[in-house]
């Protein structure tokens, strides 16, 4: 069941016209519905709520000075979602928002969806390493890894790439010898691309793709959130009375592996529509990720229950076309050299 729109002003805090869009509400916060079908996701933990009159419109403002603002005239979306709303603090210091959750903990329990993703982003990245890791030892306890030089030197060339400059993460990536078709990232950084995946791959900037993708799932924390959710339904308010090795080990006490790395339709969506973005900076065609996500669905059905992350492919291929159409052009450039890609296709060969 589709969830009730609301008729809204956005502003892009550059020039003072606005346009009409809608507003739909969803997990992370509220989803913003351009003419032109384009789309954007503001999450809870990035923008404020705001109405300077009591019979004026309800403001949401996004971001730094100047933000941009969505104005939304009708008194029920206040009424009915926006108390609901956590108004970000501007200057709040942490140990101030992990004491208010302490405080209110009803919120954090009945409130797990928009909870979870908001104290997210409060989690520690070593924290985040420690749960990744023990994730994957418990999923991947005997994989192979495929490292020649030369295929391991292009396959850093790769991630250097198409990584964001000022990321607080240090991606690491691996090739595990495996046929199966397909890429699963574990918070911290860590990632994880099947030696099939590099096969079926054309090119490395299909590879590219599907990696941005999988960076956004870190980037945006979304594998913690899925694991909050699961703690704060498992006694999570001990965790901030303990010191960190404590708190990591209640966090994987709760950890179920499967489900913390099968994400929602939304942040599956919110994944790719990032990924484009990190593409578009970096230059690499946008149109190989489309053309290696074809190949994905068309082996998504052969996955292993425990590595099959990405089960709806159909209407995000459907929603990649509309995005990619939406884009700006650019000249696009090769994310490796030749050279580099035959290393990397044979980088499991030595085993």
């Amino acid at each position: 069941m589709m969830s009730k729109t609301w008729k809204a002003r956005y502003f892009d805090g550059r020039t003072a016209t606005h346009q009409k869009v809608e507003l739909r509400v969803v997990v992370q916060g509220v989803q913003v519905e351009f003419a032109d079908g384009a789309f954007r996701i503001w999450r809870h933990h990035d923008f404020r709520l705001q109405q300077d009159r009591p019979q004026g419109p309800i403001r949401l403002e996004y971001g730094n000075f100047p933000p941009e603002i969505l104005e939304i005239d009708n008194p029920e979306f206040r009424e009915g979602f926006g108390r609901r709303l956590p108004k970000r603090p501007r200057f709040l210091p942490l140990g101030l928002a992990f004491l208010s959750v302490l405080i209110v903990p009803a919120i954090i329990y009945w409130g797990v969806p928009w909870a979870s993703g908001w104290f997210a982003h409060f989690v520690p990245v070593s924290m985040e390493k420690r749960v990744g890791k023990y994730v994957i030892s418990k999923l991947f306890p005997n994989r192979k890894i495929c490292e020649t030089d030369a295929g391991k030197q292009a396959l850093e060339k790769l991630v250097a790439h198409i990584s964001p400059p000022e990321s607080e993460y240090n991606f690491q990536v691996e090739v595990i010898d495996s046929d199966w078709v397909n890429a699963i990232a574990f918070p911290g950084g860590k990632i994880l691309i099947s030696r099939g995946l590099l096969e079926k791959s054309r090119s490395a900037d299909a590879v590219a793709g599907v990696l941005a993708h999988e960076i956004q799932h870190v980037l945006q924390r979304h594998g913690m959130e899925n694991l909050l959710s699961q703690a704060a339904l498992s006694g999570f308010f001990k965790l901030l009375t303990v010191e960190e090795n404590a708190i990591v080990e209640t966090f994987l006490a709760s950890v179920q592996t499967l489900s913390l790395l099968k994400y929602s339709r939304e942040l599956e969506i919110e994944a790719d529509a990032l990924a484009l973005q990190l593409l578009h900076q970096v230059r690499v065609d946008p149109e190989e990720m489309l053309n290696m996500y074809l190949v994905l669905q068309k082996h998504v059905s052969s996955l292993p229950e425990t590595i099959s992350t990405h089960p709806d492919m159909s209407s995000r291929l459907q929603i990649l076309k509309t995005l990619i159409e939406n884009e700006a052009d650019f000249v696009s450039e090769p994310v490796i050299s030749t050279n580099n890609w035959a290393a990397l296709q044979n980088i499991c060969r030595s085993l």
